[in-house]
């Protein structure tokens, strides 16, 4: 592979485990301010979002969270009223959350290589 800077390939796992963080801290923001609606709907959802961001964050089960992501953040894209961050944000949430979907956990993770 040809690359400017073969010194630094060295990173490379280090990608997946900031898209990781990234995306754990922003499912941790959404989650609480869905918790505080009075929504039982939306409260469901914060639940099952503070979940994915603690799955995210500490690198457990990256790939299936990731896709149950992915899925939530189809369903900001499609139900406006669920939705608590921008349409570009939950855009790059969604390419996040593929993202790690291929990738895998990275660094820093509980998930094994396979």
């Amino acid at each position: 592979m040809l690359t400017i800077f073969p010194e630094i390939l060295f990173l490379s796992p280090l990608a997946p485990f900031l898209i990781r963080i990234a995306l754990a801290v922003l499912f941790g923001s959404v989650s609480w301010s869905h918790v505080q609606r009075l929504d039982a709907l939306v409260r469901t959802l914060a639940v099952l979002e503070a979940a994915i961001a603690v799955l995210l964050a500490v690198g457990a089960w990256t790939q299936p969270a990731a896709l149950v992501a992915s899925a939530i953040v189809v369903l900001w894209l499609a139900l406006p009223n669920m939705r608590a961050t921008a349409v570009s944000t939950a855009l790059l949430a969604l390419i996040m959350a593929l993202s790690l979907v291929v990738t895998g956990a990275g660094a820093f993770a509980f998930d094994l290589p396979l």
